[in-house]
This record gives structure tokens, C-alpha cells and sequence, in this order.
């Protein structure tokens, strides 16, 4: 019996260790305002250039527009993360099972993998960057399935926010809110 319970407190030490999501996000689709798309979009921002950026991020959603979204493409898209300050733009692509996430800053670029067979039913992939870092993304879709917000986690503290799809960022290339 004392063996049992030194290993589960070995286990829970172990276990509390781990880089595990704050706040983790969960669930599959939520409905998300175009004012959360903008705070992501525009974070990275100085207080200036932040209220115009929200503006035009509501002024897009507002402003009727066709379908941005290339036919061939329906299950990928633009993808952006504001982290540490900087922008990190790129792309990403999704099967049933399987969904996967390229960005760069132009120095360093970080990729996400999610496997629904290996890691979690929820939206958590893996992460990891060319200069070392490794972590977590948390993604939640907008209810339309191709869009959405999250957040990331890397193991030297780094966090950010995440928005991809081409409602949310029409083209991720060249990314439209820089001061």
C-alpha cells in the first residue's frame, strides 16, 4: 500500500511538472465576435496604433465582401500568431484526423501537429520551433468550422494568441495590421 501511494505522489508531482495549458480553451466551436478576432490581431500593438488597428479589423467584418476563400482550399488557410511581441504568419492544413500549422517571423519558424489518434480530443497541438522551443497552440473554431482563435504556450514562458482562416485574416500575406 505504501508503495501505491508513494507512486501516485510521485506521479502527481511529476505530472504538475509538466508544460500543461493554462486556461486550456477546450470544446470544439464557439461563436467569436469580431472584436476578439481584432484584440489577437492587434495586441502586439502600441496603445496608438491599437485603436486603429480594432477599427479596421471591425470595418472588415462590417464591409460586405465575396468569398475570399480559394474552392481547392477549403480545409486550409492563412494562420497568425501574435507571440512575444512579434508576428509569426504562415498557413495551415487540416484532414478528418489530422491538422497541422507552419508560421515564421522571418527568423524563426514554429510548426504545430495535432493527431486525434495520439494526442487529445480537444484542439492541442504540439509545438515546436527551430530555435529550440517547444509547447502547446489551443485552438477553438468559430462555428463555421474554418476559422478561429488560440492561444500558445512555449517551455521558456513565451505565450500568445493565435487567429487563422480567411474570414478572420482575408489574406495572412502581407499581414494587414503592422503599425
Amino acid at each position: 500500500m505504501f508503495r501505491l501511494v508513494v507512486i501516485a505522489g510521485i506521479s502527481s508531482w511529476l505530472a504538475g511538472c509538466a508544460l500543461v495549458p493554462p486556461n486550456h480553451l477546450g470544446g470544439i466551436s464557439t461563436s467569436i465576435s469580431p472584436d476578439e478576432y481584432g484584440k489577437r490581431l492587434c495586441q502586439h500593438l502600441d496603445l496608438e496604433d491599437y485603436s486603429a488597428c480594432m477599427s479596421e479589423v471591425l470595418e472588415y467584418f462590417e464591409r460586405p465582401r465575396p468569398n475570399e476563400e480559394p474552392g481547392d482550399r477549403s480545409t486550409a488557410g492563412p494562420f497568425a500568431v501574435m507571440m512575444g511581441g512579434e508576428v509569426y504568419i504562415g498557413d495551415y492544413r487540416t484532414t478528418l484526423l489530422k491538422a497541422r500549422f507552419d508560421v515564421t517571423n522571418g527568423r524563426t519558424d514554429c510548426r504545430g501537429r495535432y493527431d486525434a489518434f495520439t494526442v487529445s480530443n480537444d484542439a492541442l497541438f504540439d509545438v515546436y520551433c527551430s530555435d529550440g522551443r517547444s509547447g502547446w497552440a489551443d485552438i477553438i473554431l468559430d462555428h463555421d468550422g474554418r476559422n478561429g482563435i488560440g492561444r500558445i504556450g512555449l517551455d521558456d514562458g513565451t505565450t500568445g494568441d493565435i487567429v487563422f482562416g480567411y474570414t478572420a485574416l482575408g489574406q495572412a500575406k502581407p499581414y494587414p495590421y503592422r503599425p
